[in-house]
């Protein structure tokens, strides 16, 4: 089992992360048996982006994972609505870490935009298995 599949295993670590790629992402969900639910938020309009928390993240389901795509546009142009489904997912990953369960909210950010900590650091990986 790879590095990112174990830490996917880890209900401790569940949170609300950024990755600059998703392919390494796909395989850690798929390995563990997760569930992998990809939510476009360019295409939701950001007087919605309240509710896409709760809408996809169904509150006591383990091993969820939710990857977002699209934040930019949102970012650029409604922080505030982008800042509060980041702090709604943070709350929710607080809950499922304190009951054992695996929950991760994932952004592909690969320009590390976001104030998230790195899920994953495919670089440093990669160089570990030239050596």
């Amino acid at each position: 089992m790879g590095k990112l599949a174990e830490r996917l295993i880890d209900a401790q670590r569940s949170g609300v992360y950024r990755v600059e790629s998703t392919e390494a992402l796909v395989e850690a969900v798929a390995l563990n048996r997760f569930t992998l639910n990809r939510i476009a938020l360019d295409t939701i309009p950001g007087s919605a982006l309240k509710d896409v928390a709760s809408d996809a993240a169904a509150a006591g389901v383990d091993g969820q994972v939710l990857l977002f795509s699209g934040f930019d546009a949102h970012g650029r142009d409604m922080p505030d609505a982008l800042n509060a489904l980041i702090a709604r997912l943070e709350t929710r990953a607080t809950r499922d870490r304190e009951g054992g369960r695996h929950f991760f909210a994932v952004f592909l950010d690969p320009k590390a935009i976001l104030p998230l900590a790195q899920l994953y650091n495919w670089r440093r990986s990669t160089a570990a298995i030239k050596t």
